[in-house]
């Protein structure tokens, strides 16, 4: 039977939730990258509380079409969204767009997935919604109800349609059985996923979901938006761009010391996550610290950098946001000087997260 023409033309937009430093962001560069070698053409669009992600910078060197809504949550900026997608589709008429909404930010269901089918289903195939779940925090207990944090990722947990259970690699064939359990108790409707980003477990599964017609048919899950906005505003939220000229240094080094003093200053369950992107012309790096874990997410070109170079700078911790502030700053200084290499800071903000106002809410 010859499907719909309509249905055939509305791009697919996928959301893939989940807290900070789940993995989000090496998932979706890695589903890019696989529908591109299938000729799918892929948009992506992330977002922040701040500006200037180092995650767009990650998506973009890579060749890939991508808009960044900055300033709020999808949520709290749906014209936005939308708008990136009608630009994303007048660019390169994407197959795909995946969307790739804050860490912190949850109710996903009520306020973007619904009024996306809603009021824009005649354009777009909307994806069941896709969370990640950090295996190690769920085992550590970071989904625990009596605290802010984990009343925002339980909430996470309760409303996605596909749960996937990432860094399995990290954990006991038990530990994961055990916690896919815990996960279906939570959540009794969503299918959930094992998946490794080391040996990509789980990844050909997550892959079918995103290429069926499968449409999101998920309901709200009951919120306290009180609870919700006190758990967003417990995070300093860091962004910060400096620039400089050196002959040649080591991105690898220069990205790790600087993160290693972030962990030296903060307690780890504190690091919801912090991120360093440097670029220059001949090479791109992007390495993470998730508590006390540190993760490379990718190398393009030299571990080298050479001459004109970029420092992007993400950091979302536990803290009063002018103390992560010097933090920061007194961080990047230290490396720097270190290897006496002069710098400009180009763009500096922290700030909490301000209290979520949806634009829509369909119940």
């Amino acid at each position: 039977m010859q499907e719909d023409a309509s249905v055939m033309s509305k791009t697919r937009m996928v959301m893939i939730g989940g807290f900070l430093g789940a993995g989000k962001t090496t998932l979706i560069n890695k589903i890019a990258q696989r529908l591109m070698l299938k000729k799918k053409a892929v948009g992506i669009i992330t977002n922040d509380q701040g500006e200037l992600l180092v995650d767009t910078e990650f998506i973009k060197v890579r060749g890939i079409d991508v808009e960044e809504v900055p300033g709020g949550c999808f949520c709290c900026n749906f014209p936005k969204l939308i708008e990136n997608a009608e630009r994303l589709i007048g660019n390169t008429r994407p197959d795909f767009i995946i969307a790739e909404p804050v860490g912190s930010c949850t109710d996903l269901i009520a306020t973007v997935t619904l009024p996306l089918k809603k009021f824009y289903g005649d354009r777009f195939s909307t994806a069941p919604l896709i969370v990640l779940i950090d295996g190690p925090k769920l085992m550590d207990n970071a989904f625990d109800k009596d605290t802010l944090g984990g009343y925002l990722r339980s909430h996470q947990a309760e409303e996605a349609e596909i749960l996937v259970l990432t860094k399995t690699d990290l954990l006991g064939t038990d530990d994961v059985k055990a916690l896919e359990s815990k996960l279906k108790k939570m959540n009794p409707n969503a299918d959930v996923i094992r998946y490794s980003a080391m040996n990509d477990e789980g990844f050909d599964r997550i892959m079918n979901i995103i290429k069926s017609k499968k449409e999101t048919s998920g309901g709200p899950v009951d919120i306290d938006y009180d609870k919700y906005a006190d758990a967003e505003a417990e995070l300093g939220w860091y962004n910060g761009v400096f620039v400089f000229d050196s002959p040649e240094y080591d991105a690898y080094d220069l990205s790790m010391t600087m993160l290693r003093d972030i962990a030296l200053k903060h307690d780890p369950r504190d690091i919801a996550h912090a991120k360093i992107a440097l670029t220059s012309g001949s090479s791109h790096t992007k390495i993470s610290l998730v508590g006390n874990e540190f993760s490379v997410g990718g190398v393009q070109g030299s571990r080298f950098g050479r001459g004109e170079s970029q420092l992007n700078f993400n950091a979302r911790i536990t803290s009063e946001p002018e103390a992560l502030r010097s933090s920061v700053r007194e961080t990047v200084e230290k490396a720097m000087s270190s290897r006496k290499i002069s710098y400009t800071m180009k763009f500096d903000d922290c700030f909490s997260p301000g209290r979520p106002n949806p634009t829509h809410r369909l119940i």
